[in-house]
C-alpha cells in the first residue's frame, strides 16, 4: 500500500498540475490580448496615417502616426506575442493532460504499493518537466498569477475531493 508520504505527494502533484494549467491558460490568454491589440493598434494608425493625407490634414499627423505604427509593428515582431501565446497553450494542454493522468493515479493509489506508487510519481514529474521545458522562463515566474492559480486550483480541488490539507 502507498504511504503518507507518496498520498501526499500525488496529491500536491495534482494540486501543480491543476495550477499549471490555469496559469498556462491565462498567460496565453494575456499574450493573444497583446498580439490584437497591437494589430488593431497598427491597423488603425495605418487607416489614420492614410486618412490624414487623403483628408488634407497637416503633414505632421501622418508623420506622427506612421512612426508610431513602425514601433508598433517592429515592437510586435520583436515580442512574438504569438508564438509565445501558442507555447503557453501547449504547455496548458500538456498540464490538463498531466492533471488527468493524476487525478488517474490518485484514484488507483489505494491498490498500489510503496514502489509501484513511487515509480509513477516520478515518470509523472518527468513528464511534467518534458511539458513545461519550451516555457520561457521569464513568462513562468509572474508571482501575483501563480498565488491566484494555486488559490483557485487548491479550491477546486479541496472541494472536489474534500481533501483538506
Amino acid at each position: 500500500m502507498a504511504s503518507e508520504h507518496d498520498i501526499s505527494q500525488v496529491w500536491l502533484g495534482l494540486l501543480d498540475a491543476e495550477r499549471l494549467t490555469r496559469y498556462y491558460a491565462a498567460m496565453a490568454v494575456r499574450l493573444q490580448r497583446w498580439h490584437m491589440g497591437l494589430t488593431a493598434f497598427v491597423a488603425t494608425g495605418s487607416t489614420g496615417a492614410v486618412g490624414s493625407l487623403l483628408f488634407d490634414a497637416p503633414n505632421w499627423v501622418a508623420e506622427v502616426l506612421a512612426g508610431a505604427v513602425a514601433v508598433a509593428a517592429v515592437w510586435t515582431s520583436y515580442c512574438g506575442h504569438a508564438s509565445k501565446a501558442a507555447t503557453m497553450e501547449a504547455a496548458r494542454d500538456g498540464c490538463a493532460d498531466l492533471a488527468l493522468l493524476w487525478r488517474d493515479l490518485w484514484a488507483r493509489l489505494e491498490g498500489l504499493d510503496g514502489a509501484d506508487a513511487w515509480g509513477e510519481i516520478r515518470n509523472l514529474r518527468r513528464r511534467e518537466e518534458l511539458v513545461t521545458a519550451r516555457v520561457p522562463s521569464h513568462l513562468a515566474e509572474r508571482h501575483g498569477l501563480n498565488v491566484r492559480c494555486a488559490k483557485d486550483a487548491y479550491s477546486t480541488l479541496g472541494n472536489e475531493y474534500a481533501v483538506g490539507y
